[in-house]
């Protein structure tokens, strides 16, 4: 009963204190909601996991070089070796992912995310078909009849969910194929799958060499195995295959983590787990600010709890109430904090539709998420409440005017302007590299280009030649389209990467024990350049013959050029381009004839453009292409007639991946404008957070001693001397907060280090201007109401109670 009223009373004494309980709730309300926002987006990406049973359980299995820190897939022979040597895993299976023509009667040809899987993978996730059969072992064979399992999407959308379609066939690849089962809708394992083939169907599969890591694993670990004993017995399986191929397996360790951790490790687990950390930053910034605003009012309250001390009150019922009122208040402050989660997550689900992501991400709200903001409610009530509660006397006094409330408050203060500054830190790098990203020369005009690609199946094109032929084809059609400006073929659109290779210059080896440079190599189409929109610097473009036999060629970049010939003409020097992995062929030398214009080609996080050189398409036919089309006006409407122009000449292929130039870049510099946004929107809720915090304490000062300022005033106390006077506790708090936080801020650098763009950690300009930022405001904060002290009539405020 005593519980009930003392809810009763607290419920009464918010409504009364009106305005006190609403700048509280909207503190709270702000730091609550933003947590629960954020725990919504790391809930989905790190914790929830495969949507499968036991998705812990779900192991992904890697190679790692531990000579050079480099993770990759597996070799097909190295997987054949694991699964028959294995015994931690109930069963492991194989993928390579990648994309697939489909094309039928009566129906245009589609480009389609399509691994290659194997036979037994659905049932290691305990996935089942909703029309038709899995795969049988006998169709991940090799010389077995091809066959495909549908996604519920592509059944839907291309077929009208007819469930006539099992047994009926299709071409994929241009290869007749039996669609034998359709999977949900919705389930797109490993990566956002429209279809699925047989392992065994991948081509050239049995002829890959132990080099060739191509395939990536996953398996699901034996019931009462752990992962650390997987791990080890994976060791031992590694160490074997060292010793028994030393050539291709020196320094290669096996490595297993959960599906999901593979997937969203890294630099992905850094930004969330920052943004958590910057929403707990704000959360307690939140709570200090109201715990202060208890601490000044509880010495307004001091005559009420001495009436409470009179009749009987305890000091634990006394702080029993004061508990209630804080988590009450907390409460209401969750109920605004919920609308506003829901309004972020919607938000950030909605700019992160086309981004990419693994399809089993879904930002929504599930139990985990409700008993975090449960809790989040009851600890925020608790923690604020325990200032003004810890700080009742025995006997239930309140001390709420004396030296032990101004050090909490001070301790407080310096709290909330330490956490203010790590987060404006936080947020000042990410918005520093966010501007540096998009004011990077990238070295061509973004502007009317339109990008979209093509594969030409291996079957239909199995040789260099007939490759090279389509793209000739294709490139004179191009070249022949009145409505373009211009329109090339490329391996890799700029930003985009390319091939990396290992270089060789005639008359220059390398030092023993050394690995020569790596740099990029493109293929591409005799009008690229002009079609980017810059011109060479010195050579010739190439020529028609360029690229076949007895005509190897190349042009460089002016960063290869800066990198390997610093002080001559690279034109008529010859180089070599060898792969890490052996292919088998020896590389040919090519004279360089031509030095383009630095167009970046990888990383935007690299602060110099990579080393690039050019070959003909002719050079290096690969059955990926990119068409780069320049257009006079909307690059969009010229899709339709690039689609005919390439049905043209093979009516099965289909273009996919249709996008400006500027969309593409916009997808890959959406981390850090919406990441960079999220920090910087988190740093401007701490600032303000923390300047009305400061005001208030300030303007609190200043009414508690009002008596004391009129004194002085009275006895000739100037302005300047009454303003430094209500002030300087504040200054000298505004300082300290400033170089603990300056402090953190370096802590933060180095932690989102490997998330900046070209942006130093240390970056002086970044750390002066929030300094600079952050004082101005602290200071306005402090202004007024040292400006209002200055004012005070003395005779007024020597009556002031």
């Amino acid at each position: 009963m005593g519980l009930l009223q003392d809810v009763r009373f607290a419920v009464r004494l918010l409504i009364k204190d009106r305005w006190f309980t609403a700048v509280a709730a909207v503190a709270l309300a702000l730091g609550i909601g933003v947590n629960a926002t954020v725990f919504t987006f790391v809930n989905a990406v790190l914790i929830r996991g495969l949507p499968f049973d036991d998705p812990d359980r779900i192991m992904s299995i890697g190679e790692r070089n531990m000579a050079r820190g480099q993770d990759f897939g597996i070799s097909w022979l190295d997987f054949r070796d694991l699964r028959d040597a294995q015994k931690s895993f109930a069963g492991i299976a194989a993928f390579n992912g990648t994309t697939m023509n489909v094309s039928d009667e009566g129906r245009a040809p589609e480009r389609y995310v399509g691994p290659y899987i194997s036979g037994n993978a659905f049932k290691l996730i305990g996935q089942r078909t909703v029309v038709g059969r899995d795969f049988l072992p006998e169709d991940d064979q090799p010389g077995a009849t091809p066959v495909v399992i549908l996604g519920g999407g592509i059944w839907k959308t291309r077929y009208g969910s007819d469930r006539s379609i099992i047994g009926r066939t299709v071409r994929i690849n241009d290869v007749p194929t039996t669609v034998v089962g359709v999977m949900p809708e919705g389930m797109k394992f490993p990566f956002n799958a429209d279809l699925w083939l047989p392992l065994s169907n991948m081509p050239n599969l049995a002829a890959q060499k132990r080099n060739q890591r191509s395939v990536q694993l996953f398996g699901r670990l034996t019931e009462g195995v752990t992962r650390e004993r997987a791990q080890s017995e994976l060791k031992a399986i590694a160490a074997r295959l060292e010793h028994d191929f030393p050539d291709t397996n020196k320094d290669i360790s096996l490595t297993v983590m959960t599906f999901n951790e593979r997937v969203n490790g890294g630099p992905i687990r850094l930004v969330f787990l920052s943004l958590m950390g910057a929403v707990a930053f704000v959360l307690l910034i939140a709570c200090a600010n109201v715990a202060n605003l208890l601490l000044a009012r509880s010495a307004a309250r001091a005559r009420e709890v001495g009436v409470r001390v009179s009749l009987g009150a305890t000091r634990w019922r006394i702080v029993r109430q004061l508990l209630v009122e804080s988590v009450l208040l907390a409460s209401l402050s969750g109920a605004l904090g919920f609308g506003l989660a829901v309004f972020g997550v919607r938000w950030f689900d909605a700019v992160t539709q086309d981004v990419g992501k693994p399809y089993w991400i879904r930002f929504t709200m599930d139990g985990r998420v409700f008993a975090f903001f449960a809790a989040v409610c009851l600890l925020t009530g608790i923690i604020f409440g325990l200032a003004p509660a810890l700080h009742i006397k025995e006997g239930g006094r309140t001390g709420g005017g004396g030296i032990r409330a101004r050090r909490w408050t001070g301790a407080l203060i310096v709290a909330e302007l330490t956490l203010t500054i790590v987060l404006l830190a936080g947020a000042g790098f990410m918005m520093r590299s966010f501007l540096t990203l998009y004011r990077l020369d990238l070295g061509f005009e973004t502007s009317h280009l339109l990008t979209m690609a093509l594969q030409l199946p291996d079957r239909k094109y199995p040789t260099p030649e007939q490759r090279a032929a389509f793209y000739q084809r294709l490139d004179e059609r191009l070249g022949a389209l009145p409505t373009i400006r211009g329109g090339t073929v490329a391996s890799n659109p700029p930003m985009m990467g390319g091939a990396a290779l290992r270089l060789t210059i005639e008359g220059r080896p390398p030092p023993t024990g050394e690995l020569p440079p790596q740099v990029t190599r493109l293929a591409v189409g005799p009008r690229y350049f002009d079609t980017l929109g810059v011109r060479l610097v010195r050579g010739r473009a190439f020529a028609d013959t360029d690229g076949t036999a007895g005509h190897d060629v190349g042009i460089v970049n002016q960063r290869f050029v800066s990198m390997y010939f610093p002080n001559e003409d690279p034109v008529g020097h010859r180089i070599k381009l060898v792969p890490d992995v052996a292919t088998g062929t020896e590389p040919t030398w090519m004279s360089i004839v031509g030095v383009s214009p630095t167009v970046r080609q990888r990383n935007f996080q690299d602060p110099d453009p990579d080393p690039v050189v050019y070959v003909p398409y002719r050079a290096m036919p690969t059955p990926f292409m990119t068409l780069i089309v320049r257009t006079p006006g909307d690059p969009s409407t010229m899709t339709p007639a690039l689609r005919e122009e390439v049905r043209a000449l093979d009516p099965d292929l289909p273009l996919f991946g249709i996008r400006t130039m500027d969309e593409m870049l916009a997808q890959a510099r959406w981390p850090f404008r919406v990441f960079g946004s999220m920090f910087a929107i988190f740093a401007t809720i701490a600032l303000l957070l923390s300047a009305v915090g400061l005001y208030a304490i300030t303007a609190y000062s200043v009414t508690q001693r009002t008596q004391e300022i009129g004194v002085r005033m009275a006895l000739g106390a100037q302005q300047p001397q009454v303003w430094w006077l209500v002030i300087r506790r504040s200054f000298a708090q505004l300082v300290l907060g400033l170089l603990l936080g300056m402090a953190g801020a370096f802590g933060v650098g180095r932690l989102l280090r490997s998330l900046l763009v070209q942006t130093s950690p240390n970056d002086p300009l970044t750390l002066v201007s929030i300094a600079v930022l952050f004082t101005l405001v602290s200071i306005a904060a402090c202004f007024w109401p040292a400006r209002r002290a200055t004012r005070l009539d003395p005779v007024r405020a020597l009556r002031y109670e």
